[in-house]
């Protein structure tokens, strides 16, 4: 059986990566796949305050605190976005995706949305969207290198397809699924999605629960 610790330094290492050192309230909750909230500090992972992060990497906790601040902004331009998108009545959620979905991005980074559409309407939305974001004048655009602020039209999914593909089940994906912060949402579609992916809990079984 693998050691408690061990769950607490996968998942501090995990969160390293992206610079985002976790509170102890976080910790319990995307502790990979450790079912116990109940955990102790390992060697090799540092406690500052209500931050917890690997040893070494105390600049990240200003990082984060930057980080929240600038993703302000983005928030206020992505629930814009949403209501704009609301008016396609094909679309049945809008989300927020990647650092943003967890306030954690620069202020030169752009604004991932993820959408779920009617069954056999994806590509007719993604193009009215897509015209949406356009007309705002705010859509990123392949190839595009300042991109502050920009939306990125990032996921496209029917509401007959719900769940991730087997292959790209994985730690990664299982974030993105819990992460994404709905912007609003038509049949209660959210829940659909999540019965959908429970794969997910068997990598963030607390998280799920919660």
């Amino acid at each position: 059986m693998m050691d408690p610790g061990s769950y607490v330094a996968a998942t501090a290492a995990y969160a390293d990566i992206f610079d985002y050192p976790l509170t102890i309230e976080e910790l319990g909750v995307w502790c990979v796949k450790k079912k116990n909230r109940n955990f102790r500090i390992p060697l090799g992972v540092v406690r500052q305050g209500r931050y917890v992060y690997v040893k070494g990497r105390r600049n990240i906790v200003a990082k984060r605190r930057k980080r929240f601040l600038a993703s302000k902004e983005k928030w206020r331009i992505a629930r814009r976005v949403g209501r704009w998108l609301r008016l396609v009545p094909t679309i049945q959620l809008v989300g927020v995706t990647g650092g943003l979905a967890m306030d954690n991005v620069d202020y030169k980074d752009d604004i991932d949305l993820f959408i779920i559409t009617k069954h056999n309407w994806l590509w007719t939305t993604r193009l009215l969207a897509t015209v949406i974001v356009d007309m705002l004048k705010i859509r990123r655009k392949p190839g595009e290198t300042d991109v502050r602020n920009k939306i990125c039209l990032n996921m496209f999914m029917s509401e007959d397809a719900l769940s991730i593909p087997k292959q790209e089940q994985d730690l990664f994906a299982a974030h993105e699924v819990l992460q994404m912060k709905p912007l609003w949402e038509r049949e209660g579609i959210y829940k659909k999605f999540l019965m959908k992916n429970k794969w997910v809990s068997k990598f963030l079984p607390n998280a799920w629960n919660i």
